[in-house]
Order: C-alpha cells, then sequence, then structure tokens
C-alpha cells in the first residue's frame, strides 16, 4: 500500500531538516503542536506508538491520537528517521576524525593502540577489543592491547588472513577485524567483538577504515624512525670492529628490523665466487666450506637479471625450494649439483644485492621459514634501504680496518710494528695468564747491520732487513709471530712456549739466516731469548727486559768469542 505525507507533517520535516542534528529530537514536540489537535505526541521508548529509530536503536514513540491517518505518521517517523541517521552519522565522524586527528606524531606513545582500541569501543558500543600483531603468518595478541571483554579469538580462516594482507575488514558474526593498513601490507590488525546481530554500516566501516589507515600510517611512521636510528647505532658499533667481526652483528639488524624474517644469512663476494660469512639458525656445518659462483647466484638463485643486479633491486622468492632450478654449489672443491639442503625449508626468500659504487660486494638472504606471504612491499622497502647502508658500513669498516693494518705494518718489510707488537705483547700475557701457560720473547739484532749498510749502501741494508724479515717468518710455528721492532731489531712471541723450546727456534731462525747473503755478505742477528718463570705469573715488561737484556749478553759473549787481530 502506498502512503502520502500530507503537507503539515511535510512542513515540519522541512524546519527540523534545518536543525542542528542534536536538537531534532527535542525540538520535535514543539513543531508537532503546529500541526494541529491531531499532532501526536512524543514519548519515550517503550510507551507505545509509532517508534522513532536512529539506525537500529528507537529512540522515541509517536503517540497518535484517533482516527489519525496511520500511513502519513509512517512516512514521517522514517523520515525523522533518516534526518536523526544522518545527524548521527555526522557526529560519529566528527568524533572519529579527531581521534584520527590525534594519532599523528602519537606513534611513539605505547598506550596508542589502547586509545585506539577503548575510542572505538565507546563509539561502537562494542563488548570489547584486541589489539594483534601478525608474526609468522599468525595473529598474536599482545596483552597490553586488550581492552574490555575481546573473548577467545576465532580461528582465522586463510580467506580471512588473505583478506587481511590486503587491507579488507572481515566482518563475523561475533565481531569485526580491522587491519590497520598504511601504505604497506598491515602488520597490526584490531579485532572487536560486537553483541549478536550488530550491523555495520558502509558509513561506519567507511569511517573505521580512514581511522585505521591512519593509523596505519603512523606505525609505519614509526617503524621507519626507528629503523633509521638502528641503522645509525649500527654505524657507530661496526666502525669499531673489523669487517668479518661486522658481518653477524649487521646480519641480526637486518632480521631485526625487516619484516617478515625469521632466518638469513650473507654471501660475501672474494673474486668472483660468493662465501658464505654470517649465518642465523641455519645448520652453520651445512654452509661451512660452500662457495657459489658468481653466475649461480646472480643467474640462478637472483634470477631478475643483470640490469636489476646491478641496481641492488630487492627479489621476493615464494617456496624458493620448487621454484629455482638448475643452482648448485661447490663445498671443498667438489661441485654439488643441488640446491643447498635448508633451502627446501625456506618458505619465502628476500635476496638483495649489496653494491658499492656499482659492484655486487655481497648478497643478503632474508627468510622466512613459516609463512610463505611474510614478506610485502615493506619488507622490500626496508631490505633495500638496508643494503644500501650494509654497503657502505661494511666498505668503510674494511676501509678502517686496512688503515689500522697500515698504522700496525712495517712498510719495508711488510711486517708488524712495535705499535703491532706493543698490542700482541699484551694480549698474549693475558692470554697466558688466564690459560696458566708459557710465554716466551725472542729479541733480534742485526749483527753486521752497520757494516753492510755503510759499506754497500741503503739499498743493501733495506734489502738485508727485508730477508731477515722473511727467513726469521719462514722459521716460525702456526700461531707465533714476528714484527719489526725498530730499526735493525726484530722481536718474536711464542705463545705457549717455554724458554728451553724457545732456545730450539733460536736456533732455526740461525740455521734460516746460514746461507742468505747480501752483497756477498752474511746475514747474521744476535738472538736474546726470556720465558715466563715457573710459578710466576706472566708479565709482559719484564719478560722484555729479560729479553733485551739476554740479547745484549749474547752480543758481548759473541765479541769476546772473536779473536782479536
Amino acid at each position: 500500500m502506498a502512503y502520502t505525507l500530507n503537507g503539515r507533517l511535510a512542513t515540519v520535516l522541512t524546519a527540523l531538516g534545518r536543525l542542528p542534528g542534536d536538537e531534532v529530537l527535542a525540538r520535535l514536540p514543539e513543531l508537532l503542536a503546529g500541526v494541529g489537535p491531531d499532532a501526536a505526541e512524543v514519548n519515550p521508548p517503550g510507551v507505545g506508538g509509532v517508534p522513532l529509530r536512529c539506525g537500529e536503536e528507537v529512540v522515541g514513540e509517536l503517540g497518535l491520537p484517533p482516527h489519525a491517518p496511520l500511513g502519513s505518521w509512517l512516512l514521517f517517523a522514517a523520515g525523522v528517521g533518516a534526518l536523526l541517521e544522518v545527524s548521527a552519522g555526522r557526529a560519529r565522524a566528527e568524533r572519529l576524525h579527531r581521534l584520527t586527528e590525534r594519532l599523528a606524531g602519537q606513534g611513539e606513545n605505547p598506550d596508542l593502540m589502547r586509545h585506539i582500541l577503548e575510542g572505538t569501543m565507546q563509539e561502537f558500543g562494542l563488548r570489547g577489543a584486541q589489539g594483534l600483531r601478525d608474526r609468522c603468518g599468525i595473529l598474536h595478541p599482545e596483552a597490553h592491547w586488550r581492552v574490555g571483554d575481546p573473548g577467545a579469538l576465532p580461528d582465522w580462516s586463510e580467506a580471512e588472513r588473505a583478506a587481511l594482507r590486503g587491507g579488507q575488514p572481515t566482518i563475523r558474526e561475533d565481531g569485526l577485524l580491522l587491519p590497520l593498513a598504511g601504505r604497506w601490507r598491515p602488520r597490526l590488525a584490531m579485532w572487536f567483538t560486537a553483541p549478536p546481530g550488530r550491523a555495520w554500516s558502509p558509513h561506519d566501516l567507511g569511517l573505521l577504515g580512514a581511522m585505521a589507515h591512519a593509523a596505519g600510517l603512523e606505525f609505519e611512521r614509526v617503524q621507519l624512525t626507528r629503523h633509521m636510528a638502528s641503522l645509525l647505532r649500527l654505524q657507530e658499533n661496526l666502525l669499531a670492529l673489523g669487517a668479518e667481526a661486522a658481518y653477524r652483528p649487521l646480519l641480526e639488524e637486518a632480521l631485526r628490523i625487516i619484516p617478515g624474517a625469521e632466518t638469513g644469512s650473507l654471501l660475501v663476494r672474494e673474486g668472483d665466487v660468493f662465501r658464505f660469512r654470517a649465518a642465523i639458525v641455519h645448520d652453520l656445518t651445512e654452509l661451512r666450506d660452500v662457495t657459489f659462483t658468481l653466475e649461480d647466484v646472480r643467474d640462478r638463485w637472483y634470477g631478475l637479471g643483470q640490469d636489476a643486479w646491478a641496481a641492488g633491486v630487492p627479489r621476493v622468492l615464494v617456496q624458493p625450494g620448487q621454484g629455482v632450478y638448475g643452482t648448485g654449489y661447490t663445498r671443498g672443491g667438489v661441485w654439488v649439483d643441488d640446491l643447498l639442503p635448508s633451502v627446501y625449508g625456506i618458505a619465502a626468500n628476500v635476496g638483495v644485492p649489496v653494491l658499492y659504487r656499482g659492484e655486487v660486494y655481497a648478497f643478503l638472504n632474508i627468510d622466512a621459514l613459516h609463512d610463505p606471504h611474510a614478506f610485502g612491499g615493506d619488507s622490500v622497502e626496508v631490505a633495500r634501504t638496508f643494503a644500501l647502508h650494509a654497503a657502505a658500513l661494511l666498505r668503510e669498516t674494511a676501509q678502517r680496518a686496512q688503515i689500522e693494518e697500515v698504522a700496525r705494518t712495517d712498510v719495508l718489510t711488510g711486517l708488524p710494528n712495535r705499535r703491532a707488537f706493543s698490542e700482541s705483547l699484551e694480549r698474549q700475557v693475558a692470554t697466558a695468564r688466564r690459560q696458566e701457560t708459557a710465554l716466551s720473547l725472542l729479541v733480534l739484532d742485526v749483527s753486521n747491520f752497520k757494516t753492510i749498510n755503510d759499506g754497500l749502501g741503503h739499498a743493501a741494508g733495506d734489502e738485508a732487513l727485508v730477508q731477515i724479515g722473511a727467513a726469521v717468518a719462514g722459521a716460525l710455528r702456526a700461531g707465533d709471530e714476528v714484527f719489526r721492532w725498530g730499526g735493525d731489531e726484530f722481536a718474536v712471541l711464542l705463545p705457549r712456549t717455554a724458554a728451553p723450546e724457545a732456545e730450539v727456534v733460536a736456533g732455526r731462525i740461525h740455521a734460516a739466516l746460514h746461507t742468505r747473503r747480501v752483497g756477498g755478505l752474511p746475514l747474521h742477528v744476535t738472538v736474546g731469548v726470556a720465558g715466563t718463570l715457573p710459578g710466576e705469573p706472566p708479565d709482559g715488561d719484564a719478560l722484555l727486559r729479560r729479553a733485551d737484556a739476554a740479547m745484549y749478553r749474547a752480543k758481548r759473549e759473541e765479541k769476546r768469542a772473536v779473536p782479536s787481530s
């Protein structure tokens, strides 16, 4: 049956439409009084009459006089309800907009998520809320993000998890799952439990989506800020290390900040092959002595082509054990025509060429073991940025190590210099004390250096020093260290060696020099030997004094042994 709205009621609706939303219900009795004796009374809910609804809620009732035209009043009540709903929607939008505005710059606030949950619960009359974090493809509740009574979390279906990854809300009978989708794949979500039969209008979902997007952007901003601060801290820490010592901390930081990462490895290029220099979680025995050719890493494992490789473009592989073919490796010089066994357990991989001045210096592997969808645009972006910083850090660390090495190296002989000797002596003394082992020191002086240098010239003197350094180094055992101490003097540290054994080493040095000549003149050194004394804690200064004194005693004995002319 079709109803019509009489003119007087239409006039009242027009007047109501001009009022602020919060005055519609309050001014309704006054405006209805002008309708005449057939006007309805505005009663509270439950009295009886034609209901006035704002959405699903009955906010009042119209008590009709006898013989009132019911159809016309039903149309009027529907019109008032529409005005009330539009007004309520505007008010809700304003409140959520204010809440959204407060998100900007507040991402560091640990209570921000609770504020969002509490505000949303209050606005929509919900029973409870729970903040969730995506870890390895599973939504984990955060204890400090629990508000009200969210109840037991549902078992999300794969379709619901896929919708979450795509930034789409999921409406269930018992509530709403809302992803915080900013620029990238959402890693956070909110679960709201609702009363049975709760309906979510497109308008409400639009408002919630806008708020969730703003929250997602804010959390992404905070993560980016933290990543940059982390890289700065990493730079400060790694610069104090050598390149070899920097590999593992670098990889640990990559796993910490790249979204979706669980395990990983770092391949460093050495000529035309790549070798593992750091790995986390992977079986290290599996990776020992393994190398890959440049072609295997670039063309088959990476697989995006030369241009992408040279540009450092990250690539993502899902279940690489099923999709990579023809990639083998060499272990201990033996070719193995297969993937490494651990690759078959990887659900997803991000691979990033680490470039420095256009050359690929290393290759970073970041792996997820459980979630094939672990890596999104955020993972790729962070991995790219990290690789840029990693390249600079590794190069700077290596260059600093080279500078430090130069500062500890004698230019003429290539041996460690006196500075390196002082550092090594301190280190070896500490080790001998800790392990309660012996330590010996040899001090060598070139006996006829003045004769060679003055008689044959400085070039011959330099050649004599080079030959002596090479002969001494060749006479030592693994773990022994030789230094050019200064001028025509050398020093040798012999860890885990008592004085009698050190005398044997001194004898080998004399034998190594026996056949060496410069300009026809023989090379000869005077050696002072000193070892730690039984029951005495090693002392570097004391060892040095005793070795020096022994060397001068040996010189005097050599002079006495030479017959006078």
